[in-house]
């Protein structure tokens, strides 16, 4: 529903766009064809009120060379509210403890079980039951696998959300699959690299968050939130 207020906004969709578009200058904009992380699965969660928004963008990753096949949940705020004038945040959040990670570099037909925790509930995986999408990275073949069951297990909690919003916030807008922009592709048209504001995405999640109208969100693209397009790349 549209939020009927007599109060004027004190911001517009185009100082969203233009936040998004500085942040993916300054690193603060989800690259998700990074060649050092994969990214897994993501969610957009939008909030606001009369005057301050953020956007918060969760990604489930592999980052090998920083944890080996440790799951890593980063999530990007993107807002207009942060302390010190700061328009961007970043946190990291372990959802996944692998209990016997020494022991999966033993060959693979040694292997029996990884022992996982997730949010405090073990759980035991048999290693060939493990689709192999990556013939080298376990860690991607491991969080693929656990996807399916697990998923909102390792996305961020109410309590990890509300530690990166800097006051009270409605949220307005939740998203498990949409268009993402590779801002590392060469847009040919600007002659320039994609900037987030160039997809039509991220504009109709701006009016929504600078109207308070959820219905002016309506896919016109093709939705990315796939971790196959996004390992191919």
């Amino acid at each position: 529903m549209h939020e009927k207020t007599n109060q004027p906004f004190k911001y517009t969709c185009a100082d969203i766009l233009q936040c998004l578009d500085y942040q993916n200058i300054d690193g603060g904009f989800p690259a998700f064809s990074n060649l050092n992380i994969d990214m897994l699965t993501a969610r957009l969660r939008g909030f606001r009120n009369q005057s301050s928004w953020v956007i918060i963008f969760e990604h489930l990753v592999n980052w090998y060379a920083a944890e080996g096949i440790q799951p890593i949940l980063i999530i990007d705020a993107v807002a207009n509210c942060f302390p010190n004038k700061q328009d961007w945040l970043q946190e990291s959040f372990y959802p996944v403890e692998i209990k016997n990670e020494t022991e999966l570099d033993l060959r693979e037909e040694e292997i029996g079980k990884v022992l996982l925790t997730i949010r405090g509930e073990d759980v035991a995986v048999e290693c060939k039951s493990i689709k192999k999408h990556s013939n080298w990275n376990l860690g991607i073949n491991l969080i693929v696998h656990l996807l399916p069951t697990y998923r909102d297990k390792m996305l961020a909690t109410n309590r990890e959300i509300q530690s990166m919003l800097p006051i009270d916030l409605e949220q307005i807008i939740l998203l498990d699959n949409w268009y993402h922009p590779d801002i590392l592709e060469w847009n040919q048209d600007a002659h320039r690299h994609f900037r987030p504001s160039d997809a039509k995405s991220m504009q109709m999640i701006a009016q929504v968050l600078a109207t308070g109208d959820v219905n002016l969100y309506q896919p016109c693209e093709e939705p990315n939130i796939d971790w196959r397009i996004w390992i191919e790349k």
